[in-house]
């Protein structure tokens, strides 16, 4: 069996092959993402970078196999400082101040994918977001701490009342905030979302699918827009600008091209403003949502994930 790694870099995942002792030569990576020779390159994982040897092979570190590495190339960088300094239209970020419409076409061309369950408790929706046709994610924060693996989901779908998909939980991702849950049988989807996805960039628009609008004892679909305003944080964080409610966890973000690109987990909390004698003058309240990315979950997603074969297809084992 092939030993791997999973190589991000700008808008690109791909899986590399290194070796079984747990090094890869740059010669290896440089093809894998079609760069020259003459490119600097430095490999990294948790922002901390690797140690190179003289012969041009970096040490993986132990508990590599299938983890998620980025390599970084000084020519990305200067063409990133070039665009900045020569677009005065570049997007401003000012969230605060931006209310940004729905794209009606986009909403419509990934409304197939606003899948949802229910628990026992209430009869309200929490998002589970598609991953492949036989996996999809929700969130592990509040009630759902009580999911253990082999629990039983049922997964239903906004758009096609038919749709109802025995899940089982098989993986729980505390770092992320994330169940991944397992059909055992039918198909959620028919896409592999998850291989076409992308990391959050700062400035990049989104779209948002949650279950907050809240009617009547239940919960109908919300859609937010919003802009990615900050890079990612030690704990795998993005900060989107829409803001986050009840029924709005677990949900979706898409970029402007229907990619998926993240989930939404948490809410920043606004603390109380203060009056001139430092009492609270106004109550918190909830702020910015966070997001965590598609790609991150894909890090740790491996080993549920079918082998590529030779045309680098998808095959499920029956």
């Amino acid at each position: 069996m092939e030993s791997f790694i999973v190589v991000r870099a700008n808008d690109r995942v791909v899986k590399v092959t290194a070796r079984n002792d747990g090094t890869i030569n740059e010669k290896t990576l440089r093809r894998a993402f079609q760069l020259e020779d003459d490119v600097p390159i430095g490999l990294f994982k948790n922002d901390l970078a690797l140690a190179c040897r003289d012969d041009d092979v970096f040490e993986l570190q132990e508990g590599w196999k299938g983890a998620e590495f980025e390599l970084r190339w000084e020519e990305s960088r200067r063409k990133l400082k070039k665009l900045g300094a020569t677009n005065p239209k570049k997007r401003k970020i000012e969230p605060e101040s931006q209310e940004l419409p729905v794209d009606g076409d986009l909403a419509a061309s990934i409304g197939r994918y606003a899948l949802y369950y229910n628990v026992k408790k209430d009869n309200y929706k929490r998002s589970a977001i598609p991953l492949t046709p036989r996996l999809a994610a929700t969130f592990r924060h509040g009630d759902n701490k009580s999911i253990e693996i082999g629990d039983e989901i049922v997964i239903r779908s906004w758009s096609d009342e038919k749709l109802k998909v025995s899940t089982r939980a098989v993986k729980i991702v505390e770092e992320l905030d994330t169940i991944i849950l397992e059909s055992d049988g039918a198909d959620l989807c028919h896409k592999d979302l998850i291989s076409n996805s992308i990391l959050p960039r700062k400035g990049m628009q989104y779209l948002m699918m949650g279950y907050s609008i809240l009617h009547e004892k239940t919960s109908h679909q919300s859609l937010s827009t919003g802009i990615i305003v900050s890079d990612v944080t030690r704990r795998l964080r993005y900060t989107g600008s829409s803001g986050s409610f009840k029924g709005d966890s677990g949900g979706s973000c898409w970029n402007e091209n229907g990619q998926l690109i993240g989930m939404q987990i948490e809410v920043q909390k606004r603390p109380h403003t203060q009056d001139e004698k430092g009492r609270p003058a106004s109550p918190a309240s909830g702020g910015r949502c966070c997001i965590v990315a598609i790609i991150s979950i894909l890090a740790n997603i491996q080993d549920l994930l079918p082998p590529a074969d030779s045309d680098g297809e998808y095959e499920w084992n029956e």
